[in-house]
């Protein structure tokens, strides 16, 4: 499916949407993990409730992947060594298959794993950038095409291998036999001489799910903690905005003025260093001048707030994924989140914003609501998830399985995706939005009236 820098996915309970974002949770822990086995360890269920699942209770052994993202045009290595890329699209693409090791327990291995350009004239998804800002993020390349991909897997000497050409150079090149990988050749990669494949994982690295916990919102952060990056959960809240007010004091006004436009009765953000208790406690002042700690706020308002700091947090970049972001908030707020989490997605024609991207799911119908105003926009877009049954060939051997299909609301965009649908297939979304916008989530909003 096509992904703009907005993307929002409705559906009902066990449609697979949070699925979807189980697979990017995986691809991210695989680009950032040195065992394959332990990025799997990060997910929900063990090891074969991964794999696809088939009617006569059969389990497959291959899981695939395909990845094409838009990455900085500049990356940096471990030792500080900074690099331009001269191509900012790229095809990632990887297969695992399970088996059974030597001691007789599931294991996993990579069969195959491939990086590349995504060719001009074959980019269609770039052209949701308007074509004056277009070359801003993906250059345009006039000579010395590059033919070979930066990742390719093929027989090498009679065994199956990965080969890894070095950027730039003619002839140089690394061959990773494939069957002793116990890592991706992605995650492996840790140098500026291979600044695309670089790029690739501090793209997929970057990605992150929020499941903010108001426990964990509201916590203090220890000074000993080492760590001043907010949590999926919400911890370390209070150490980045401390770290966001070391680098400028005017992010605090900003963050301040942000929070107020949602939240009138607050007027201003602080932190407070608790030198004596070794921690760092977030502060908001009310209109009457009455001080609240994090401990004391309500679920919704610290949200909010946490909106409010990635949105100044120059260390958010990236694809942030958000699953349900109405829990805790009441519906007359659910509009000021969506407007939030619009404006942490990058708009590319601000030619400053950093890469970021936002999908969220969602049952809220009012959320949803919020969000179709602006469908219109390249730049935002809304789509259904649900089950279908799905036949397929295995070994020769017919089999069903529940796949989610996920299908975009249609818009009056000629660039809305490179996916030609049926005027069917459109008319059938239409439908399934016009019903979900007419489920008991209205309801809910009549009876807290």
């Amino acid at each position: 499916m096509d992904f703009t820098p907005f993307t929002v996915i409705a559906g009902s309970n066990a449609a697979g949407k949070s699925n979807l974002f189980d697979a990017f949770h995986l691809l991210a822990a695989l680009a950032d993990t040195d065992k394959i086995q332990r990025a799997f360890r990060k997910q929900r269920g063990d090891l074969l409730e991964l794999f696809t699942q088939y009617d006569d209770h059969s389990v497959a052994k291959e899981m695939s992947f395909v990845v094409e993202m838009l990455v900085n045009p500049t990356v940096t290595d471990t030792w500080g060594a900074t690099a331009k890329l001269r191509y900012t699209r790229l095809r990632y693409e990887l297969i695992l298959r399970r088996f059974t090791n030597s001691v007789g327990m599931e294991d996993i291995e990579v069969i195959h794993e491939y990086l590349d350009t995504i060719k001009h004239n074959k980019d269609k998804w770039i052209k949701i950038i308007p074509s004056k800002y277009a070359e801003i993020w993906r250059p345009k390349v006039v000579t010395g095409k590059r033919q070979i991909p930066y990742i390719y897997t093929e027989r090498y000497n009679g065994i199956d291998s990965i080969i890894v050409p070095q950027d730039g150079s003619q002839g140089k090149k690394r061959i990773y036999p494939l069957n002793n990988t116990t890592r991706t050749v992605l995650s492996s990669v840790d140098s500026v001489d291979f600044k695309h494949i670089l790029a690739a994982k501090e793209e997929m690295k970057s990605w992150r799910f929020l499941r903010l916990n108001p426990e964990s919102l509201r916590l203090p952060t220890s000074k000993t903690s080492g760590e001043d990056i907010i949590s999926a959960t919400g911890e370390n809240l209070a150490a980045a905005l401390f770290r966001i007010k070391q680098e400028d004091s005017y992010n605090m006004k900003e963050i301040s003025r942000r929070l107020h436009s949602f939240l009138p009765s607050f007027i201003d953000v602080d932190v407070f260093d608790d030198v004596e208790n070794k921690q760092y406690v977030v502060i908001l002042h009310d209109v009457d001048s009455k001080e609240y700690s994090s401990r004391v706020l309500s679920e919704g308002t610290l949200r909010i707030l946490t909106l409010c700091i990635l949105y100044i947090d120059n260390k958010h970049q990236g694809l942030l994924c958000f699953e349900e972001p109405e829990n805790g908030i009441h519906p007359f707020r659910i509009k000021m989140m969506a407007d939030l989490l619009k404006d942490l997605s990058t708009d590319f024609s601000n030619t400053d914003m950093p890469l970021r991207q936002v999908i969220v799911n969602t049952h809220s119908t009012v959320f949803v609501s919020a969000i179709y105003q602006w469908l219109s926009s390249p730049f935002v877009s809304i789509d259904f998830a649900r089950v279908v049954v799905r036949i397929c060939s295995v070994n020769e051997e017919k089999k069903k399985l529940l796949a989610t299909k996920i299908t975009p609301v249609p818009k009056n965009n000629p660039l809305q995706t490179k996916i030609i649908f049926s005027e069917q297939e459109s008319k059938s979304t239409l439908q399934m939005m016009n019903e979900f916008m007419q489920s008991n989530d209205n309801e809910s909003i009549k009876k807290e009236c």
